[in-house]
């Protein structure tokens, strides 16, 4: 390489080499990598194979650099095997990256897998044992007595690698296609074929000055085409991609950071105009400069700010929103949430980023903001703690689950004086919060679709309790367990309900279900078809809630339920005022004429109790008897006989 050109019959003294490719190439690497980092890409086994081909590379671009200068300056044998050599290696060792990252984009059964790994590997040790060893069989880089470096371009070791390599790849490319898109298999075989004419163009000129540059292009390719993240030009905004792999990085380096969320709450998919893209951008630059802005989804915006940049960000956010991004509202109308909080260090994906906005998001009110702290998040880390315990117990599917607690009130029947009949209560008792009651696990078990494993567990639980007070004597006319309307519709609900209570050798009709009336035809219809199938069943039907909000009477009689519980609130109402009394007695007494039982919950005083007995009461319910006790208890509450 710096030498001067001694010619001989079919050698060459060190080729003609310039140094410009390598020292772009060294440029255009530490690029990539920049680039790489800036964008925030999923950082996947498949991408730690690309982004190690990117470091081979340089080390090869610095390793032919340092050759040349070390040739120039210093022309130490040693020396200058060892930069040739490390070189080669690298170079060939890109190549077994390149097949790796192949193997992983086709997907090869692992049989396949393995034979392209081995013959891989079995080239680079090949040649570059080959290759190493040149200075002593001549064959490639090597020294002649007179101590001048020769190479044959041509015939080396390394040549022959990289032909074999490069045939391998192309017959990878044409063989699976298939399994690759099809722009990214032209593209590559485009840029494979250009590769390949630079090689046989710079031997004919004797030199290898653009060599490693044919490695860099078909990288050039791949992160364009299948990991590329470009910013938005509108906004300024990375992707959802991004978002995630800055959250992931940031719990791996538990670095805090402050988040400010913003989202266009519409009924439609707004498209940001170029304007306000614009507008947006300087909107959030003009207050945090060094904050990451990312655009995971049409109408959702996250500004994430070092909090060791920017410790007063609570302040300077509290600041935009009043004095500039109120403005703005007022100018464009869009209507929108933000939401503000501190580093969370128990998030680390997209995924869960958008459950804490969610639930924090239920908090504030349209057209405003709010700043969320300490006791916020504990209280999300909580919920969310329930709802992991909620899967696992609705995907372990045991009946038996020790997790879920039957808890039951018992219930007076006006007419005996006594307690025959009771409601079944569910609760859980989680390992990290002891005792949960249901107003914190019901309506996630609902949204999340858990609430029907849970009914059936309670169903199974109660089962077992009715038939072994049965059997040690205990008078018990029936215990209700509550349903939800939308498992109604679970497959083989029906098939379900009825192998349970069949399983613990009760009679169907020492069990009753609740329901809460429907709000839609459709909920309506599902309710009325399985009300049918409960009755020819034996089971006792209950309306659970009535007089909670809107009630549809003539709906609600066409169900032909066996008994009506009205809600504590009528009872409450009806206490204080006559008109309220009166409405209480006119549904009591149509529901009594009818030919439903009528029972009341919620009772806690003599004067309610009075009060629903007067209102036709055929069942009292209420802390002024019981308050929910451990169904095992209930045998106190009841007689033998």
């Amino acid at each position: 390489m710096g030498l001067n050109l001694l010619l001989s019959t079919n050698h060459i003294v060190i080729h003609s080499y310039s140094p410009v490719a390598d020292f772009l190439l060294v440029v255009m690497c530490l690029l990539a990598l920049l680039l790489i980092r800036q964008t925030f890409i999923k950082q996947s086994r498949t991408f730690r194979i690309f982004k190690s081909c990117f470091a081979l590379l340089f080390i090869a671009a610095v390793s032919n650099i340092a050759f040349y200068y070390a040739d120039l300056f210093s022309r130490q044998n040693t020396l200058l095997w060892i930069l040739r050599a490390v070189y080669h290696i690298s170079l060939l060792s890109l190549f077994c990256l390149y097949i790796a990252y192949l193997k992983i984009l086709i997907v090869f059964p692992k049989n396949i897998g393995r034979k392209y790994t081995f013959l891989s590997f079995a080239i680079l040790v090949v040649t570059g044992v080959a290759d190493l060893a040149s200075p002593l069989t001549g064959w490639g880089f090597h020294q002649d007595h007179y101590g001048i470096w020769y190479e044959n371009i041509l015939s080396t070791p390394f040549m022959v690698g990289y032909l074999l390599y490069l045939a391998v790849i192309l017959f990878l490319l044409v063989r699976y296609r298939r399994r690759l898109p099809t722009a990214l298999f032209h593209m590559l075989i485009f840029t494979e074929t250009v590769c390949g004419l630079i090689v046989v163009m710079e031997a004919a000129m004797n030199t290898t000055s653009f060599l490693a540059t044919t490695y860099f292009l078909p990288l050039l390719v791949v992160l364009y085409m299948l990991h590329a993240n470009a910013y938005d030009p509108k906004t300024g905004a990375l992707g959802s991609a991004s978002l995630d792999e800055y959250l992931r990085q940031q719990r791996q380096t538990a670095q805090d950071t402050y988040y400010l969320c913003l989202r266009f709450d519409m009924d439609f998919e707004y498209v940001m105009t170029e304007e306000m893209g614009k507008l947006f951008y300087s909107f959030w630059t003009d207050y945090f400069r060094k904050g990451m802005l990312f655009n995971p989804s049409t109408s959702f915006f996250v500004l994430a700010v070092d909090s060791h940049n920017v410790p007063d960000a609570t302040e300077r956010a509290v600041s935009l929103i009043k004095k500039v991004f109120q403005k703005y509202y007022e100018e464009y109308k869009l209507p929108y949430k933000l939401v503000l909080f501190d580093h969370l260090d128990f998030c680390e994906n997209l995924e869960q980023f958008y459950e804490v906005f969610n639930y924090f998001s239920e908090k504030v009110a349209q057209n405003s903001y709010r700043v969320f702290g300490e006791e916020d998040y504990q209280t999300y880390k909580e919920m969310h703690y329930i709802k992991s315990q909620l899967k696992d117990i609705a995907e372990h599917g045991s009946l038996d689950d020790e997790r879920v607690l039957v808890y039951c009130q018992p219930v007076r029947n006006v007419h005996t004086g006594t307690y025959d009949t009771a409601e079944s209560l569910m609760r859980l008792r989680l390992p990290q919060t002891g005792l949960v009651f249901p107003d914190r696990f019901i309506p996630l078990a609902e949204k999340y679709g858990y609430i029907h494993r849970l009914s059936m567990i309670i169903l199974n639980k109660t089962c077992r309790q009715i038939k072994q007070m049965q059997d040690e004597g205990y008078q018990i006319s029936r215990v209700s367990v509550n349903l939800s309307v939308e498992e109604l519709g679970e497959k083989d609900f029906m098939e379900e309900f009825k192998s349970i209570v069949r399983a613990t050798g009760i009679d169907f009709h020492t069990i009753a279900v609740e329901f809460t009336e429907s709000q839609n035809d459709t909920e309506y219809e599902l309710v009325q078809e399985c009300v049918s199938e409960f009755k020819q069943l034996g089971v006792c039907t209950y309306l659970d809630d009535f007089g909670t909000g809107y009630s549809n009477f003539d709906r609600i009689l066409s169900l032909k339920l066996d008994v009506v519980k009205f809600d504590r609130s009528l009872l409450l109402m009806a206490d204080q005022d006559a008109n309220s009394r009166f409405m209480l007695d006119y549904f009591s007494t149509a529901f009594e004429r009818l030919g439903y039982k009528v029972l009341y919950e919620g009772v806690e005083t003599d004067a309610q109790e009075e009060l629903c007995i007067i209102s036709h009461a055929d069942y009292l319910q209420g802390y002024k008897f019981s308050k929910p006790i451990p169904i095992e208890e209930l045998p106190r509450f009841l007689t033998r006989g």
